[in-house]
């Protein structure tokens, strides 16, 4: 760990040294870009400059790089963000935020939770990353905008149709280990006052490890007409089918099939120029089969099937000042879950009404951001979530946050003790003034209490995470750049001060990219995750991946590219159980044409 940490500061200060070389570099920018600038994640729009919370983007171009297929693996290089399962792609994987639990971790699509019912899981592989036009990992309590989301908000914003010309699209395929095959299609594009975007694709494997196939099915689209005044009306609907093994083991197997549907119609029209109504109606419809087999799949010892469906609503008011941006709204949601298991039958309802208020304050280099949420949940008791955030802009691109928090996230709807709470604080810069560097680091602690660790019959806990995260890159030097980020978490029993196995203490992501536009891009990923739990998990070193894209041809309207991955080049182990072990060394390679 400590070679790894020495190896990732001796590159970064290399990188920056060498920096000097080329003149016509500048600083990197907050967010490290100008096409992040703006982040929704916190529900308020607003720069990076006056954004108080913890939060990481991930853009198009960025998940394209990889060549990720779902946003499994878009979050497996945001730091601060460990996978509990990381196997053959399209399989069922859930993340960890600075140690929060999967079930504290909400998954928005649009706005639209994805996190089920029965435990507030969130299946990310579902979802394709070909829909994905950026990825905001907000980190630490987001109650006070989204209810429930102790833990932090995955906040997925998909594509809208190419606003520049009639028709646009892409073709993509790719072949891999074990007949992993992965093909795309997409297109959009507007015409006067109407845009449309479409995407499909089917993912299907025969699985990197024993009982791990896939066959995952997915379909986006969306329709956009313009409104005048920047006004427009939006209908999306996403569709996904997967069927997959889930594990092994020499007495069982175990198999899921999914189903999930969402769609959302949404309004947006300035009423002036400086308040704007958002309104939006959305749905989400939701089923799984969970299989527990012998070993030939003949004999079925058990089965669960789940049914969910979810419907509802919200309308914001935005207003823009001379100096405050103030955000109000209400969302409501009538949540219904059926379960069938063992032959008994059941079912849950309940209508949930979150009411919030934002207001960013401008004076000077300061930004005040108070906000505050009150939900009825119908199933978990009333919950207040105040939050407060202040950033101190040093320079254009230098900026200091605090940020605290009180949060909640609901476990389950079939358990009326299934709150869990949080109080959330944390204290960072973010600066992009040190020559060809951008830094940026936050001390974070949180207090979570009424933790249900095992089962459901088990005693509550009150855990305290106390820690840093810390990240940087450099600006392109002959091309190449690199970057790193570190997360440290202390996680204890707050009663007894014993340290909370299976909670990642440390997490390492390195990056190194060689990027000539349009013509070749190479990147070497390093991921470590250390889950400190003796007897169960694994960490046997940095697990590196290898991605290139190499352009056939290119033109204004058209390219041919070719790219290849090698994940996991030295078959390393790394994992939080051994049922659930990661998978070798792989491999696939593919053609992408976009006209």
């Amino acid at each position: 760990m400590r070679g790894v940490l020495v190896s990732a500061l001796l590159l970064l200060v290399l990188s920056a040294g060498t920096a000097g070389a080329s003149d016509d570099l500048s600083s990197l920018e907050l967010f490290n870009g100008p096409d992040t600038d703006v982040v929704t994640g916190s529900r308020s729009p607003r720069p990076a400059s006056q954004t108080a919370e913890n939060i990481t983007v991930v853009t198009s171009k960025e998940i394209e790089d990889i060549n990720a297929h779902n946003l499994t693996d878009v979050l497996y290089i945001v730091t601060g963000v460990a996978l509990e399962t990381y196997r053959t792609p399209g399989t069922v994987s859930n993340a960890r935020v600075q140690g929060a639990n999967f079930n504290h971790v909400l998954v928005l699509v649009d706005g639209i939770p994805i996190n089920n019912l029965a435990d507030n899981f969130a299946d990310i592989s579902s979802i394709p990353a070909q829909m994905i036009e950026r990825v905001e990992a907000v980190k630490g309590a987001a109650s006070s905008s989204w209810g429930s989301a102790l833990g932090g908000v995955i906040n997925v914003i998909t594509k809208n149709p190419h606003d520049d010309r009639p028709f646009g699209g892409l073709v993509s395929g790719s072949t891999g280990t074990r007949d992993t095959v992965d093909g795309r299609v997409e297109g959009g594009g507007t015409l006067h006052r109407f845009g449309y975007y479409l995407t499909a694709g089917k993912l299907r494997s025969d699985g990197l490890l024993p009982n791990n196939d896939v066959s995952l099915g997915s379909l986006y689209g969306k329709l956009r007409y313009e409104l005048p005044a920047d006004g427009a009306i939006t209908l999306s609907t996403g569709f996904t089918e997967n069927d997959s093994g889930q594990t092994a083991t020499d007495m069982v197997h175990v198999d899921q099939g999914t189903r999930q549907v969402i769609s959302m119609l949404s309004l947006r029209y300035p009423l002036s120029h400086r308040l704007v109504l958002d309104a939006s109606l959305q749905g989400r419809r939701y089923s799984s089969h969970v299989s527990v087999l012998d070993p030939t799949e003949t004999l079925q010892y058990q089965s669960t099937l789940t049914k969910e469906t979810s419907r509802g609503g919200g309308v914001k008011l935005s207003w823009l000042g001379d100096m405050h941006l103030l955000v109000g709204g209400v969302d409501y949601d009538h949540v219904k879950a059926k379960l069938d298991f063992a032959g008994e039958k059941a079912v849950w309802r309940a209508d949930r009404v979150g009411v919030y208020a934002i207001d960013t304050i401008t004076l000077g280099s300061f930004a005040i951001t108070p906000s505050a949420r009150f939900d009825r949940t119908g199933s978990g008791g009333d919950h207040f979530s105040p939050s407060l955030g202040l950033t101190y802009a040093l320079t254009e691109n230098s900026v200091l946050r605090a940020y605290t928090a009180k949060g909640y996230s609901l476990t389950s709807l079939n358990r009326s003790d299934s709150t869990e709470k949080v109080w959330t604080s944390q204290v960072g810069f973010e600066t992009g003034d040190v020559p060809y560097l951008w830094l940026k680091g936050t001390f974070f602690r949180n207090d979570t209490s009424n933790v249900q660790p095992v089962g459901p019959l088990g005693p509550k806990q009150r855990q305290l995470k106390e820690g840093v995260e810390v990240e940087a890159k450099t600006l392109p030097v002959l091309n190449t750049s690199l970057s790193a980020g570190y997360t440290y978490v202390r996680a204890t029993d707050k009663a007894t001060g014993d340290v909370l196995n299976g909670v990642p203490v440390h997490t390492v992501k390195i990056g190194l990219k060689y990027d000539v536009a349009e013509q070749l891009h190479a990147e070497l990923i390093g991921n470590l995750v250390d889950w400190n739990d003796p007897g169960h998990s694994r960490t046997g070193g940095v697990i590196w991946d290898v991605h290139l894209r190499k352009w056939i041809a290119t033109t204004d309207t058209f390219s041919l590219e070719v790219f290849l991955s090698v994940r996991n080049i030295f078959d390393g182990r790394q994992y939080m159980d051994s049922i659930f072990r990661n998978a070798g060394r792989w491999g696939e390679a593919g053609v992408r044409c976009k006209f």
